[in-house]
């Protein structure tokens, strides 16, 4: 005879499994599912405090190299959009650089849309990207740093502005 099972968020589970607690170390996605409902219903006994904290501050850790890292991508194709010389090799780039800047201004959307916080905080996170972004786009290109300005040239609306999109250097 089959094994009793219940639904849950799409998944078919043991009756008996569905009352064991799920463990961090072996199904860490099982366990902060668990995690989230035991403190939907306010039954504080079930909760592991320490190792929720740890989590937290781990995603939390997560989300902001994530903004940073598609920041500074974003960064580093506008650079190379706008300061690149030569007009045959920006002719024949340009058109890459902007789909991996709107890749990447995409992610930075996202990111920003889901938390408030990190939106307040945007200048920050641009003042900690450009310098590596003017670093990878002059390492990219050949070009000396100081071909690019030493502070973001351009301001938040136009950096989260998904048809923005610097003219070439001329």
């Amino acid at each position: 005879m089959p094994k009793p099972t219940m639904k849950t968020r799409g998944v078919l589970l043991s009756m008996r499994a569905a009352n064991e607690k799920p463990s961090r170390d072996e199904n860490f996605s099982a366990w902060l599912l668990d995690q989230a409902r035991e403190l939907r219903t306010r039954q504080p006994v079930g909760i592991n405090w320490q190792a929720v904290a740890e989590e937290l501050e781990e995603v939390t850790a997560r989300i902001r190299h994530a903004l940073l890292g598609d920041l500074e991508a974003l960064l580093q194709h506008l650079l190379k959009l706008q300061y690149e010389p030569s007009s045959s090799e920006w002719r024949g780039r340009s058109r890459s650089w902007k789909l991996h800047a709107a890749e990447h201004r995409d992610g930075v959307i996202d990111i920003l849309e889901d938390s408030k916080n990190l939106c307040n905080s945007m200048h920050e996170f641009v003042r900690k990207a450009y310098p590596r972004a003017r670093r990878r786009a002059a390492l990219e290109t050949g070009h000396k740093e100081s071909r690019y300005p030493d502070a973001c040239p351009w301001s938040r609306a136009q950096i989260l502005d998904v048809k923005f999109f610097p003219e070439s250097f001329k």
